[in-house]
């Protein structure tokens, strides 16, 4: 029975948590998701035409854990090799069955890179010092999104069956090609020439409309 009563006496100490740290964490948990939303929601679904809504799933979920799995790597010791070995596993478990696109792989780096920040670096004032170095990431991210949007210009190989037309100049070439395919072809480039078949492969570079 005294057993029982010193066991009961001693639950609200072993209950009680740091509300300072809790509040602490949930504020910087709360600017990471905020953070997520605006790179990946925002800027990647606005520009990224086509942009795989698995992706949102995956990016999300991903700055989640790396930012819950550092805190808590941070509350212990650990020693280095551990912790990238345990980072790497991402890559070999999911990121080698499919080959990933060059932005949405940078986009993957950013979200790594932003939870870790969010997570480990000890700022004066937590608010004031996250929001500052996260709006560093999402102002030129965004910036590079619209300039990359209204330059940038979507590819297609075609098989052209006209080698007279190819051995044109390139500006009548192109313009043969825009009646054909009704694009803003902007330039090309031809792959390889099958004298047998009388074909020729040719990349056409084009603004969407």
């Amino acid at each position: 029975m005294i057993n029982i009563m010193e066991k009961l006496l001693m639950l609200p100490g072993i209950l009680s948590l740091d509300m300072e740290a809790v509040s602490g964490f949930l504020i910087r948990f709360g600017l990471n998701l905020t953070t997520l939303i605006i790179l990946i929601r925002v800027l990647y679904f606005q520009y990224r035409k086509g942009g795989n809504p698995e992706y949102l799933f995956s990016f999300i979920l991903l700055g989640i854990i790396v930012f819950l799995i550092c805190t808590a790597l941070d509350m212990v010791e650990v020693e280095l090799g551990f912790a990238l070995g345990l980072f790497a596993l991402f890559g070999i478990l999911r990121y080698r069955t499919e080959s990933i696109p060059v932005r949405e792989m940078t986009y993957m780096f950013l979200v790594i890179g932003i939870a870790m920040v969010n997570s480990l670096v000890n700022f004066g004032n937590p608010v004031n010092g996250i929001l500052l170095l996260n709006t560093l990431v999402i102002i030129p991210t965004w910036i590079l999104e619209i300039f990359l949007s209204k330059h940038s210009m979507s590819k297609q190989e075609i098989v052209y069956d006209n080698l007279d037309d190819v051995y044109l100049n390139e500006k009548d070439l192109i313009m043969k090609l825009k009646e054909l395919t009704n694009l803003e072809i902007k330039k090309i480039r031809v792959e390889r020439v099958d004298l047998i078949r009388k074909q020729a492969n040719i990349v056409i570079y084009y603004k969407e409309k």
